[in-house]
Formats: structure tokens, C-alpha cells, sequence
């Protein structure tokens, strides 16, 4: 356990960015790279990048802000091959990151899925640190790193450019703060707000069917009743599963329509994946 007494110089910070597949863990969305650097003293004593393996189709929103296909994920590693060494660069650490929550939610979500438990970390939020003590027209990493003056080579939103982008802003924001008598981690976790509380979140029922449909990028065979009560069978290739209105929809690519539709789930009378489509 780390003392919240000590100077923050002195704690050993670990910054974190993963990149996923789309933005909801709770909706079946993954990991597919992870980029942490474990710091202390102002250097860099240890660090880690990997692509990970998601076992599931990138959306498109998510490529366009990343860039990472699945011709590159491809022959990475799958998530509980990287676990172990994550953990340990994790030990005795304080978590940093912007918008901390996101990533750390990520994170429970794919502990749980191999059976593992994440320890409990303190963590620290550029978001939020930049939030209560600068005003500024936004607060997005990139243009927070650009109003201070932070820069990283490499293509933005890419993990270890954005952890090493975390760990710019976090030490100005140290610099700007030692002034007023912020110091200790203590000092730190009061000027975010207090201390985050991120508890795992329950990842909403998926049926398996379409979990497996949407990981190998296969079409299901619907039997779908409308709001009007009219019966129809549909062939659809699965994009996402998201909430709306209380309900649960299955957003997908209508060859019927050759459209995108969304079929709310609890009207799916018969629902079965297709292996082959010609």
C-alpha cells in the first residue's frame, strides 16, 4: 500500500491508454492495444505495448480514430497472454490516465472474461485534474496536450503515443500545482476531486449466438416480429449490440434492406448462425 503522504515524484505511476474496438465494454467491446509506461522519479522504469487480439470486428467509428485493422491484429496475442505482465507492471502503482474510468473499465471487463480480478488501484485523472484547474475551450487529450505545449511523435490515439501524451500533461499539471502546495498523492487525489471509485460494471446479457457472430464476422439467420406484429425473416451481418429506450437492439446490415436496421432483441422470435453464405 502505497502512503498518501508521499511526494508524488516518489510514487510509482504507471500511465495507461488502451485502444478497443468500439466504446462500450458492457456491450461486448475489447481491448485491442495496450500501452502503459511505470514512472518514478521522473523516469521511465519500466513499460509495456502490445496489440491485442480482440476476437471480434473493429467498427468503423473506432478504426477511424485509431487505425488499427484487423489485418494487424490479426497474429497479436490474445488479452489473457498479456494479463500477466500488465499485472505486474501494475503492482504497487498508482494509475494515471485520461479519463480514467474508460480505460480502467476496459480493463475489469477483460480481467473478468479470463477469470481474473484486478487489485484495487488508487487513480489519477488528467481529465479531471485539467478540468478543476484550467480553462480551456476543450479538454480531449490531444487538445489538452496542444494548449500545454506536449508533444509526442507518432499518430495520435494510438496507445503509447496517448500514454506518453498522459504523462506530458500529468507533469505539467505537477509543475503548475507544486506552487500551491499540491505535492503528496494526497494533495493530488484532493485536487482532482477525491479518490475514484470504479467499480467493475456488469456486462449486459449478450445472447452467445450473436457474441460468436459478431467475434468471427458471421451472418445470423433472424425470425424477427415488428412493433406492428408482422413476422419476417431477415439475413443480417451483426455490427453492434447498444441500448436505447430501456431496450436492448441489435444494430445490423439488413441484406433484405441492404441497409442498416436494428432489431430489438426481445421481438427476435428464432435467431441462428449462419457458418456459410453464398
Amino acid at each position: 500500500m502505497i502512503d498518501p503522504r508521499t511526494p508524488i515524484d516518489q510514487v510509482p505511476l504507471v500511465f495507461l491508454d488502451v485502444e478497443t474496438t468500439g466504446l462500450a465494454a458492457t456491450l461486448g467491446d475489447r481491448i485491442c492495444e495496450v500501452a502503459a509506461l511505470r514512472c518514478q522519479n521522473g523516469e521511465v522504469t519500466d513499460a509495456l505495448q502490445r496489440l491485442v487480439n480482440p476476437q471480434r470486428s473493429i467498427t468503423p467509428g473506432a478504426y477511424r480514430v485509431h487505425g488499427i485493422d484487423e489485418e494487424m491484429l490479426r497474429d497479436a496475442p490474445l488479452f489473457a497472454e498479456v494479463a500477466d505482465d500488465l499485472l505486474a507492471l501494475l503492482e504497487n502503482a498508482v494509475f494515471v490516465g485520461h479519463n480514467a474510468p474508460f480505460d480502467l473499465g476496459f480493463l475489469h471487463s477483460e480481467f473478468a472474461r479470463i477469470g481474473m480480478r484486478m487489485p484495487p488501484l488508487i487513480a489519477l485523472d488528467t481529465l479531471l485534474l485539467a478540468r478543476r484547474h484550467y480553462r480551456l475551450p476543450g479538454y480531449s487529450l490531444t487538445r489538452l496536450a496542444a494548449a500545454l505545449g506536449v508533444e509526442v511523435e507518432g499518430r495520435a490515439h494510438r496507445a503509447m503515443v496517448d500514454a506518453l501524451l498522459t504523462r506530458g500533461v500529468f507533469r505539467h499539471i505537477v509543475d503548475e500545482l507544486r506552487p500551491r502546495g499540491v505535492r503528496t498523492l494526497a494533495d493530488f487525489l484532493a485536487a482532482q476531486g477525491g479518490v475514484l471509485n470504479i467499480a467493475p460494471s456488469p456486462n449486459i446479457e449478450v445472447p452467445p449466438v450473436i457474441q460468436e457472430a459478431l467475434s468471427r464476422g458471421k451472418f445470423l439467420y433472424l425470425r424477427y416480429l415488428s412493433q406492428d406484429g408482422v413476422e419476417s425473416e431477415r439475413l443480417v451481418r451483426p455490427i453492434r449490440v447498444m441500448p436505447r429506450n430501456g431496450n436492448l437492439f441489435l444494430m445490423a446490415h439488413c441484406l433484405m434492406r441492404d441497409a442498416e436496421r436494428s432489431f430489438r432483441l426481445d421481438r427476435i422470435l428464432d435467431i441462428d448462425l449462419v457458418e456459410r453464405f453464398e
